[in-house]
């Protein structure tokens, strides 16, 4: 059975994707995002937050008249007011700045358009099909013989793992179509919460026996904390009856699959 159709050359907001709104849609799950160079220090915020928005009222217009009821978006623990921040704390980043505009705006756009409005936060998910970050770095080095090397030991965060991230997403959408909650919600799934290095030597424990491989863990010294030293999300999602195991068995077949490619010898 189909459980989806992949249209392109419809980026958000052009008259291709307003007419795909017209089919009739329940509700618009909105992951885009302006991210070019997005750990730079020079990321123009202002450029980001209206390429973002730009269109957003038409095309949330055109879901109103296709029936559609809620507009769920993503956000980021760097954004200004999440990650467990302090009350007044600013924005991790200009790219985490741009974020809280975004999504400020697309719900401003949203209510006005009588649309349910959630935002799904998202820290650190982990897991086959992940971007080329932290974990990646460490099964690159364990791959070619060497100690995974962690260089932010001391950042406490919020590592969670894809399924459980998925299952809290979809029980948001489910939420935000039920007329029996409120037409605002944030959701901020929890996943893994601990130092960097902890974390490391988590993924290690796990996968040594299931790679055959040693998986050591060396940390810098990290005398400079470039990042808040927190940012985590609030709300478990690491049930006690996830499946863990196969999760595990998964990932390391995912690495080994990668691995035996050549892939993983690539940059991220």
């Amino acid at each position: 059975m189909s459980t989806c159709r992949v249209v392109f050359e419809a980026p958000f907001a052009s008259q291709a994707f307003a007419d795909i709104l017209e089919e009739g849609f329940d509700l618009l799950a909105h992951h885009a995002a302006d991210i070019a160079d997005y750990r730079a220090a020079t990321y123009d915020v202002v450029e980001g937050v209206a390429r973002n928005v730009a269109g957003a009222d038409a095309a949330f217009s055109a879901l109103v008249r296709s029936g559609g009821v809620g507009v769920v978006v993503t956000g980021t623990t760097f954004e200004a007011g999440e990650g467990q921040s302090a009350p007044g704390d600013v924005a991790v980043s200009p790219y985490g700045l741009s974020k809280t505009l975004t999504n400020e705006a697309l719900r401003n756009f949203a209510r006005w358009r009588g649309l349910r409005f959630a935002k799904f936060v998202i820290a650190a998910p982990f897991g086959p099909l992940e971007e080329g970050r932290f974990a990646w770095s460490l099964f690159q080095r364990w791959f070619a013989g060497e100690p995974g090397l962690v260089r932010t030991p001391r950042y406490i965060r919020d590592n969670i793992p894809s399924p459980c991230l998925g299952a809290a997403y979809v029980a948001l959408v489910e939420s935000v179509l039920s007329p029996s909650t409120p037409d605002q919600q944030i959701a901020r799934p929890s996943g893994i919460i601990g130092s960097q290095e902890a974390f490391a030597r988590l993924l290690a424990g796990e996968m040594n026996h299931r790679l055959g491989l040693e998986c050591a863990v060396e940390t810098l010294p990290q005398t400079v904390l470039a990042e808040p030293e927190v940012r985590v999300n609030s709300d478990p999602w690491i049930k006690p009856d996830w499946p863990a195991q196969p999760f595990w068995d998964a990932y390391a077949a995912y690495y080994q699959k990668l691995a035996a490619s050549g892939l993983l010898a690539a940059p991220p």
